[in-house]
């Protein structure tokens, strides 16, 4: 059975459409895994033994049990002196009890407790003496300051849970507790298949509308991240005899199969003929963007193959993997329970700083930077999320991103300050630095922006053009830093001044000058407790550089209060 969701520019084409409020990504993942097991796939892999020294990163088939205890015998806690307890006890600070040699023990912390001793006195509650011997000022309790048999792992006991993803700490659980090797899975195989007259390996030199192969090199590093042997075969022409000979192959010693493009309908799209050919497509087209084109089948054969038709712009590539083909490693590795794509559960509360939109027939995954901005109601920091450049094929944004908002079919988008919960991404080159700014532009406003994103990386200036209210708004209600207005010098003017009016909404407010025209000045605007925070430092010294004087041509401005 196959499912094709509706066209992007045509929501409404006779096709099967996902319910409102539908999760269209899962919907189509259970028909995938159902027509591979339909298919007489295996969802699991096999098992090997490695050794607990590489074992980092893969995951355990069964339970495995401590071999032995940790400690393996009784040890002391504490550098100082073993005592028998019992010997102790008549000594208090007032009449200290003399120990002399052979009644106690100097140890080290994890040091075997002696015969006999069963206590441990810390080194600072002891005076040495000249002839050997020690006070001690208080007694012990047996078993003071000793590490029993057992007390960190129990021999025999359940260590590591089944479908459990070894991590350092777990080599180092593994080896204290006697093992030196582990049963765990066996990595998925991960063909991955660049597809493409116009595609070169990197490296390569190009020509005119020739592009380097990217998208393997991403989705391989995603699929070792996920717990896979990422395996980059040679690029293929868009013929389909040469793309279903290379599918073919791959399929006889891969896991899973992930063909790079075709998976569209443009003249040189290829993809779902040759899974047709050589297997069965599940689903071709997911309501979801960036990803839309994603074609889900399943490769024929003795040993039946999960295929993934992966578009070719970076976006939707990283979306068909994350949505698709983590699940399915996940599914093989048997890692815990399934779920595909992120959750909202796993999300961190933010506020929207402007409004977006989306089609509603999609489910949507915007791409956001972060910022800590001070609230003047609550007078505290909070996170706010500005929206980065869509578009799928934008390398850049991706590598921008720092977290990512899931739209639900059925919505059509969010108001500015909306409460939402964007999920946070893994490694983020950035933290949560980015400059929300709103209001006036202007040739003086643009040559600011302009050397302020020269010692940024891109997007972690976010400048909005709105208007006067919405500007004031944004800042009384905590979703920028700074806004950016035009001060009427002349109180004949007959314009309301938005700075009086954003007083009386905030409290005290640092003003900005950013220049002079002959009837205004062109000013930041901060609320007073932010004045000193290092978003609007920055900004300051840009205002300040002569770089910005020569980039304006004209007189700087006056600097008060700068």
């Amino acid at each position: 059975m196959a499912v094709t969701w509706p066209a992007l520019d045509s929501p409404t084409d006779g096709t099967r459409s996902p319910r409102d409020g539908a999760d269209p990504v899962t919907e189509s993942f259970q028909v995938w895994m159902q027509t591979c097991v339909e298919s007489g796939w295996v969802t699991a892999t096999g098992a090997e033994l490695v050794e607990v020294t590489a074992a980092s990163g893969r995951v355990t088939v069964d339970p495995v049990r401590a071999v032995w205890s940790v400690p393996a015998y009784q040890a002391a806690a504490m550098d100082g002196i073993a005592v028998g307890a019992a010997s102790t006890t008549s000594a208090t600070p007032q009449r200290p009890l003399r120990l002399v040699p052979g009644e106690f023990d100097i140890v080290d912390t994890g040091d075997l407790m002696p015969d006999g001793r069963d206590a441990v006195i810390m080194r600072e509650y002891i005076r040495y003496l000249d002839n050997g011997s020690v006070e001690i000022g208080q007694s012990v309790a047996p078993g003071r300051h000793v590490r029993a048999i057992g007390e960190d792992i129990q021999g025999g006991r359940i260590l590591l849970p089944a479908g459990h993803r070894i991590r350092p700490v777990d080599m180092a659980a593994l080896a204290a507790a006697g093992h030196r090797d582990v049963r765990v899975r066996r990595r998925p195989v991960v063909a991955i298949l660049a597809t493409g007259d116009e595609v070169r390996p990197v490296g390569a030199v190009l020509a005119p509308g020739e592009v380097l192969d990217t998208n393997s090199l991403m989705l391989a590093g995603m699929a070792e991240e996920a717990g896979g042997e990422a395996q980059r075969l040679p690029i293929v022409p868009d013929r389909p005899d040469e793309l279903a000979q290379a599918v073919a192959v791959a399929a006889h010693h891969a896991d899973v199969v992930l063909v790079i493009a075709g998976s569209s309908a443009g003249r040189g799209d290829h993809t779902a003929t040759v899974v047709r050919r050589l297997g069965l497509v599940a689903v071709h087209g997911v309501a979801i963007r960036p990803g839309h084109p994603v074609l889900l089948g399943v490769l024929s054969g003795e040993r039946p193959v999960p295929v993934v038709g992966v578009p070719g712009y970076p976006a939707s590539a990283e979306r068909a993997f994350t949505c698709f083909v983590s699940p399915l490693l996940r599914t093989m590795l048997r890692t815990g329970a399934l779920g595909t794509g992120e959750s909202a559960g796993d999300g961190v509360p933010a506020r929207l700083a402007c409004a977006v939109s989306s089609a509603r027939h999609l489910d949507e995954y915007l791409r956001l930077r972060l910022a800590r901005i001070i609230d003047p109601r609550t007078r505290r920091e909070a996170l706010v999320v500005a929206p980065l450049q869509r578009g799928a094929g934008a390398l850049n944004t991706m590598i921008q991103t720092e977290a990512i908002l899931r739209i639900p079919v059925g919505t059509t988008g969010f108001p500015a300050g909306a409460e939402v919960r964007p999920v946070p991404v893994a490694g983020a080159a950035f933290e949560a630095a980015t400059t929300i700014i709103t209001g006036l532009r202007s040739p003086a406003t643009d040559a600011l922006l302009e050397l302020r994103h020269d010692q940024l990386p891109q997007g972690s200036l976010h400048w909005s053009e709105v208007s006067v209210q919405d500007a004031s708004d944004a800042l009384a209600t905590g979703l920028c830093h700074a806004v950016t207005l035009a001060q009427h010098r002349s109180a004949s003017s007959g314009t309301a001044d938005p700075i009086a009016a954003l007083a009386e909404r905030i409290g005290e407010l640092t003003i900005i000058e950013i220049a002079r025209t002959s009837s205004t000045n062109e000013v930041l605007v901060v609320p007073a407790l932010a004045s000193h925070t290092q978003p609007i430092a920055a900004l300051r010294a840009v205002l300040r550089s002569t770089a910005f004087h020569r980039l304006l041509g004209y007189p700087p401005p006056s600097h008060a209060g700068l």
